[in-house]
């Protein structure tokens, strides 16, 4: 098959691969997102996750697949988590998921990985092997993120210092891990301050949600804006690393933008 050839049957391919990736993405984050709610929820908002993994997936859904199949894939796998843990689907839910989930955490990542001009590889070389390995890599690191943010259930240490065991866990086993990885550092570190700024938005958004639900606006920003704000920046970070696994791949299949 020629390049062109080859060009042209991927280009009339993309619209059913990019949807039934964005159906794929929107499966993982509400699987994983209904064990965080169950697990991991606060104990004074319900739903709220203090430690919530699936905003690595939704930081990638936005980059790969754009604002709209982004927020799809993102927002509505987050509503589904909430249905699915507690019954949640309600205007709190709503603003607390499809609103905080989709919008915050994967559209606005992509409009500012543009605007910014980072490179969604962030710069890293990437090798044929990685693909599978780097899947399993990924998981040993989820893994160890979620045992140290566990370890706070033991430590009882308060918010938002609970999160230290494990962001030191990312940034302590990403490069051990993922070693063969050469990141760029101005494209690594925008990646990092984009991910601070969405996990702030989304907490505020999600401050709002408690805040419809009855709670104080001042309170709600301590709880469950604080714990909000810190998960998803642990999550969001662990998600910067997907991306120069799988970015060049995916834009081949033409999958990713």
């Amino acid at each position: 098959m020629s390049a062109a050839v080859g060009q042209s049957y991927i280009a009339k391919r993309d619209p059913a691969l990019r949807i039934g990736f964005a159906i794929f993405m929107a499966v993982a984050i509400a699987a994983i997102g209904w064990v965080m709610m169950t697990v991991g929820s606060s104990p004074t908002v319900k739903g709220a996750s203090f430690l919530w993994l699936p905003a690595a997936l939704q930081l990638v859904a936005g980059v790969w697949l754009g604002p709209r199949l982004g927020f799809l894939a993102a927002g509505l796998g987050a509503y589904a988590a909430g249905i699915l843990a507690y019954g949640g689907w309600g205007i709190v839910d709503i603003i607390m998921n499809p609103i905080a989930g989709g919008f915050a955490n994967a559209v606005l990542p992509f409009y500012l990985f543009k605007a910014f001009r980072v490179d969604p590889t962030l710069g890293g070389v990437e090798k044929p092997s990685d693909v599978l390995s780097g899947a399993f890599r990924m998981l040993i690191l989820a893994v160890l993120v979620l045992a140290a943010g566990m370890l706070n259930v033991v430590l009882d240490l308060p918010m938002p210092w609970g999160f230290g065991l494990p962001l030191v866990a990312v940034f302590v086993g990403a490069p051990v891990l993922l070693k063969g990885l050469k990141l760029n550092r101005r494209h690594f570190l925008l990646g990092i301050g984009i991910a601070v700024f969405i996990s702030a938005v989304s907490a505020f958004i999600g401050a709002i949600g408690a805040t419809v639900g009855g709670k104080p606006f001042a309170a709600a920003l301590v709880d469950p804006g604080i714990g909000w704000f810190s998960g998803d920046t642990v999550s969001a970070v662990l998600g910067l690393y997907l991306l120069p696994l799988y970015t060049r791949r995916l834009q081949e299949a033409g999958i990713a933008q």
